[in-house]
């Protein structure tokens, strides 16, 4: 089955799953809530909080987990960047995580 969904917005419910392909050149913007991302190769994880984005930057795929009720957006990188500040460095306290910022 394949879904298609407005990328103009889109919600997610505590522990709900996206997996998204084809990312790179695109950001993630979090506009409420919080999101783990992780992308195939990337040793990173991710983690956005309301407000902050982060770019796509591995052509593989990326997983997005919500840890609580979250809306999220989509943009190509030129609109993202005015929507919402990039993730900062060092990242809450989870495990193994960081904040990575935009484009890093």
């Amino acid at each position: 089955m394949r879904l298609e969904v407005n990328q103009d917005g889109l919600c997610l419910k505590r522990n709900q799953v996206l997996k998204v392909r084809g990312g790179v050149g695109h950001a993630i913007v979090c506009h409420h809530g919080s999101v783990w991302v992780t992308q195939d190769g990337d040793q990173r994880d991710i983690i956005l909080g309301a407000g902050e984005s982060f770019a796509f930057d591995r052509s593989g795929a990326a997983v997005v987990q919500a840890f609580e009720q979250s809306a999220l957006s989509f943009a190509p990188l030129a609109l993202a960047s005015s929507a919402a500040s990039p993730a900062r460095a060092p990242g809450r306290a989870v495990a193994g995580s960081t904040r990575v910022a935009h484009g890093a």
